[in-house]
Order: C-alpha cells, then sequence, then structure tokens
C-alpha cells in the first residue's frame, strides 16, 4: 500500500508541474513576442537649410553737405565712465571740509524763486547748488548737504537785483549777477 500511497503522490506532483508550467507559459509568450512589426523605424530628421550668407551691406556714400551718423559702438565709446555708485552720497568740497573757503572760491552763477523762497545757486569749490537765507546756506527741506563751510551764512538773497550777500566769520561778502 505504500507503494500505491507513494505512485498517487508521485502522479500529483507530476500534474502540479505541467499545471504550472502552463500558467507560466502565457507570461513568457507575452513578454517574448509583440503583436507588431520587430523594429519600428521613424523616417529620417530632415537636414537643416543651409544658412544663406547675408550679402555684406555697402555703406552708401553720404549726401554733400552731410555727415554720416555715429555707429552705436562709436556712441557707446564716447560716454564717460562715472561714478560706480550713481546713488552714493557727492563727496564733500575740500574747502567745506577744511572748515573755511576763501572768498575766491565762492561764484555766484544765478538766483531763482520757487514756492515763495528765494534761492541763489552758487558753486564753491567743484561743487554747486543752490543756497537760502540762513546759517550754511541749508534750504529747509531739500534734504540736501550745505554746500558753505561752517563759519559762513547767507544773509540775503535780493531776486530782483540779482545779489547775494554772504556773512564769512564776520566779514560781510557781496555778490552780483
Amino acid at each position: 500500500m505504500a507503494s500505491s500511497r507513494d505512485d498517487a503522490s508521485k502522479r500529483r506532483r507530476a500534474g502540479c508541474g505541467w499545471f504550472s508550467g502552463l500558467a507560466l507559459l502565457p507570461a513568457l509568450t507575452a513578454c517574448a513576442s509583440s503583436s507588431g512589426p520587430e523594429t519600428i523605424s521613424l523616417p529620417p530628421p530632415n537636414p537643416k537649410p543651409a544658412a544663406a550668407e547675408k550679402p555684406a551691406l555697402a555703406e552708401p556714400a553720404p549726401a554733400a553737405g552731410f555727415m554720416p551718423l555715429p555707429t552705436p559702438e562709436q556712441v557707446v565709446a564716447a560716454l564717460p565712465t562715472g561714478r560706480l555708485d550713481p546713488f552714493a552720497p557727492l563727496p564733500q568740497a575740500k574747502a567745506a571740509a577744511s572748515g573755511a573757503a576763501p572768498a575766491g572760491d565762492v561764484r555766484f552763477t544765478g538766483v531763482i524763486r520757487s514756492a515763495g523762497q528765494a534761492q541763489a545757486l552758487v558753486q564753491v569749490g567743484d561743487q554747486s547748488g543752490a543756497v537760502c537765507v540762513g546759517r550754511r546756506g541749508v534750504c529747509v527741506g531739500s534734504g540736501l548737504p550745505a554746500l558753505l563751510p561752517a563759519d559762513w551764512s547767507v544773509t540775503s538773497i535780493d531776486v530782483a537785483s540779482g545779489r547775494l550777500v554772504l556773512n564769512q566769520a564776520g566779514q560781510r561778502r557781496v555778490f552780483n549777477l
């Protein structure tokens, strides 16, 4: 009886192996076969057209009496190089830094009336700007630094006659346009 049991178990094992082989067969054939052509071929890319060479433009001769305009490169090259930081504060005049400017360094260039306030346009050394009546000529509300040294003050500005009166350490200086 033991042999008949062994034969039955061998048959069952052989049947299980055969069924498991059948179960794997569709999976293997699905991976191995394809339903379309063996390879996919794409059309070759279109060759890029050769870049047409641009003919060199001949510069027209200027008409009589006219000068040709400068090229953009010439315009840029002619621009002066300025300050690295245009928003940095301006350097103070040497005279203002030393505390006293000689009267020869002050140049009176004009007068204006703005919002009812008289202002004189002056140049002190290499700095220029507007000054108002008061200590160091500071115009209230302008936010600009003083142009005049500490011991200077603006005594009066007469817009009608074009006159500026400064006081330098007790000495009166009168400037006329």
